[in-house]
């Protein structure tokens, strides 16, 4: 079985964004954010990737600094990607060690 198979239960993926990633169920198409939150489908691009967002817990989030200087961070995911760096996420925490 291929690492991209493996079908992850709810809690390992909201324990793989906690480590500073985007993780997307593909089952029930939406994004788990690195503080838990849950990213909906916003819509679909040209391109064909997947736009996810959730504009209410991004306006209310206290680690928003640590994730996008926007008001409220949208992520495009490919059709059969699962995860992303949060790149801005991880790099907060370098600084920090």
């Amino acid at each position: 079985m291929k690492k991209d198979d493996l079908i992850l239960t709810e809690e390992q993926m909201r324990n793989r964004a906690a480590e500073g990633y985007f993780v997307r169920d593909l089952e029930r198409d939406r994004v788990y954010c690195p503080t838990g939150e849950i990213l909906r489908k916003k819509s679909t691009r040209k391109n064909g990737d997947i736009r996810y967002a959730n504009k209410m817990a991004c306006k209310q989030c206290e680690s928003k600094s640590k994730c996008t200087r926007s008001v409220w961070k949208e992520v495009d995911f490919p059709e059969k990607v699962r995860e992303m760096r949060n790149v801005n996420w991880l790099k907060a925490g370098e600084s920090k060690v």
